[in-house]
């Protein structure tokens, strides 16, 4: 095959384990991270782990990312170039893993995308019915809507409760330390918002922005703010405000029906498309596809 020049994927939406400021970050902890061309058929952002004298695992989530004119058989020769052996794999790529000489071992899970208009009523009108009722409630409750850059001082509390959910729900998330990683190694693009009622907030969201897409990495929300309907007014706010940076997307993470059913509505209920990822795929170095 012949070789194509690098494609730059910069400014395309890509999910935030792809994306140029998650490598950033994750170089910054110290992880060996790079992202790498495709044969001009896209890139992928390979994470290197050392496993002693076993060698090097070659690990990519979310990825590769391919351009959608190349044919499965391009995108699975640029993808044995790669030289991966474990992948998380992007939505619609199974034909491709298995042509590569993947084997699945773990099934897909489902995550929620949200399209963002600059219209906000355009924005309101893609929202499932209840759920359009509880932002408006949101919206006409009086609570101050803000956005700032995240502060690991002043939103010390919301890492916290974020922290005692995470213990009391028992889900696991990203660490914090990526999300403060993610703030220093991308000034200006880890955004908290926040829905306050005087003085107290009662609901915050935090997101990752990364290129045309963005990430809601972190949701709590008190009695208080469940009871004002403050996450969806905030949902929304975030909305608008990304929208007018230019962003396109939000992720708005994994939907799970089963063991978080109210969250799973929550996401899809603002409009959101359940989009079935690819599952965790394995390939050892002597395979051929």
């Amino acid at each position: 095959m012949l070789m194509r020049p690098a494609t730059d994927l910069t400014n395309h939406p890509l999910p935030l384990q792809q994306s140029p400021g998650f490598a950033r970050a994750l170089k910054l902890l110290g992880r060996d991270a790079v992202i790498e061309p495709l044969q001009g058929c896209g890139q992928v952002l390979v994470i290197r782990r050392a496993l002693g004298g076993l060698g090097c695992i070659r690990f990519a989530s979310r990825g590769p990312v391919f351009l959608p004119e190349f044919s499965i058989d391009d995108r699975a020769s640029a993808l044995r170039s790669a030289r991966l052996h474990l992948v998380n794999a992007g939505p619609g790529d199974a034909a491709v893993m298995r042509r590569a000489g993947f084997l699945q071992i773990l099934s897909p899970s489902t995550t929620a995308i949200l399209q963002l208009d600059l219209d906000p009523d355009a924005q309101l009108a893609r929202t499932f019915g209840k759920w359009r009722n509880a932002a408006r409630q949101g919206m006409a409750a009086n609570l101050r809507l803000r956005q700032r850059l995240l502060c690991p001082s002043r939103d010390g509390w919301l890492l916290d409760a974020d922290l005692a959910q995470q213990r009391t729900k028992r889900f696991r998330a990203l660490p914090h330390a990526l999300s403060l990683a993610f703030a220093q190694a991308n000034p200006g693009d880890v955004l908290v918002l926040t829905a306050s009622e005087g003085g107290t907030p009662v609901a915050a969201m935090l997101f990752l922005r990364h290129g045309a897409m963005a990430t809601y990495q972190i949701g709590w929300s008190g009695p208080r703010g469940r009871a004002l309907r403050a996450h969806h007014a905030l949902l929304l706010d975030a909305a608008r405000r990304f929208a007018a940076m230019g962003v396109s997307q939000l992720d708005l993470g994994t939907v799970d029906t089963q063991y978080a059913p109210g969250l799973a509505r929550f996401k899809l209920g603002s409009g959101a498309a359940a989009q079935v990822l690819g599952g965790t795929w394995a390939r050892l170095p002597g395979w051929r596809g």
